[in-house]
């Protein structure tokens, strides 16, 4: 019985760390570069990123809180994506689009 509980909530948990992962993210490393990235950086890091999160605590649940091999492992695998997705994020930073140089939020009246 007590397994079944621990099941929902784990996938309770991984539902709730998908938004704040991308919250995180947003507010980290900037909305506007974010939206510039192509979705699957963004689906692939994040879904990594909450499974790992959850991974780790039902690794925790499972050893009584205890470090094991297994849990190094996956907060160091966390800790990659994380990176990873800093570098994604920074390469969108290098790479972002110019501002437009004419648009200097007037509108220009010509003479007719």
């Amino acid at each position: 019985m007590i397994q079944k509980l621990i099941r929902i909530l784990l996938a309770v948990e991984f539902l709730v760390a998908l938004p704040a992962v991308f919250s995180l993210w947003s507010q980290a490393g900037g909305q506007y570069h974010l939206d510039l990235m192509f979705w699957p950086w963004k689906l692939g890091l994040g879904l990594a990123a909450a499974g790992l999160f959850t991974a780790l605590t039902a690794e925790w649940v499972r050893s009584h809180g205890k470090w094991t091999r297994r849990g190094i492992l996956l907060v160091s695998m966390l800790l990659t994506v994380m990176l990873a997705a800093g570098a994604v994020t920074y390469y969108y930073h290098l790479n972002e689009p110019p501002p437009d140089e004419g648009d200097d939020g007037q509108t220009q009246l010509t003479r007719g």
